[in-house]
């Protein structure tokens, strides 16, 4: 279902969650001490990129190591995610790993980031790739906030693109997208969202170019509206009275983020 998952240092809410969600991706990144959460769960990542100031753990022997400098232009949320990209445009080609470690150790720290978000920054066409940001969201709201868009910035550039905190399920969409379902079913089955007896649905531009956005299968729907910055028009929907959570949407322009959460 993915390419890879990138694993950042945010909140984590269910661990079980995370572990069905991990195995769903081809490879994990994680960011300093997003490697944490992993290795509690018993998942070794694959690769650890950051500045090393807040990890805790042992990284496994069979983890690869990109440790940087504190400081530095790039959070290391970004270079995970750009990472993540480079590793998934590469695909699991062993040779990879090598071309990393080599130019790593030959261009230096400031060098290589550059590469890395540079590459990242240009992406486009992407459409064929698809990622999972774990731990997004956390108590610093300006790397939250930070993490959001960067996110959006592989949704604009065609990847399909999900974050979660191992229950809730975000996924931002952007462009043309053709009807389907709001969430792939692997994806919904592999969180604990079935569990939960109550749902919302929330559906929150990201820019202010969103027309033409279709919602159906829901308590409310809406048909080709727009969703303008200063208006909360599709926050806290529901589920049609005993029925699941199955929304199903299309939109014409913009960026959207897709929620479904847990109910107050």
């Amino acid at each position: 279902m993915f390419n890879c998952a990138v694993s950042l240092a945010g909140d984590c809410t269910d661990i079980q969650g995370v572990k069905r969600l991990c195995a769903l991706a081809d490879l994990l990144v994680a960011a300093d001490a997003g490697a944490d959460i992993l290795i509690k769960a018993g998942i070794a990542p694959d690769w650890v990129i950051g500045d090393n100031d807040s990890a805790q753990m042992t990284l496994p022997d069979q983890t690869i190591q990109l440790f940087f400098p504190r400081d530095k232009d790039y959070t290391d949320g970004e270079l995970a995610v750009s990472l993540a990209l480079f590793l998934a445009e590469t695909g699991k080609d062993f040779n990879s790993k090598e071309t990393i470690l080599s130019a790593f150790s030959e261009k230096g720290h400031d060098q290589f980031a550059q590469c890395l978000t540079e590459n990242f920054r240009q992406a486009q066409g992407i459409s064929d790739l698809s990622f999972l940001i774990l731990f997004p969201f956390g108590r610093r709201l300006d790397h939250s906030w930070t993490n959001i868009l960067l996110a959006a910035s592989l949704a604009r550039s065609g990847a399909v693109l999900y974050l979660s905190d191992g229950l809730s399920l975000v996924r931002i969409i952007a462009g043309s997208v053709q009807q389907q379902a709001a969430f792939a079913e692997e994806v919904l089955a592999a969180s604990t969202l079935s569990e939960e007896t109550e749902l919302a649905f929330s559906a929150i531009p990201l820019d202010d170019n969103v027309k033409g956005f279709t919602l159906s299968g829901l308590k409310w729907n809406l048909e080709q509206a727009e969703l303008p910055y200063n208006r909360a028009a599709a926050v806290s929907n529901r589920p049609l009275r005993g029925e699941k959570a199955n929304p199903i949407i299309s939109l014409e322009n913009g960026t959207v983020m897709l929620v479904l959460t847990p109910a107050d």
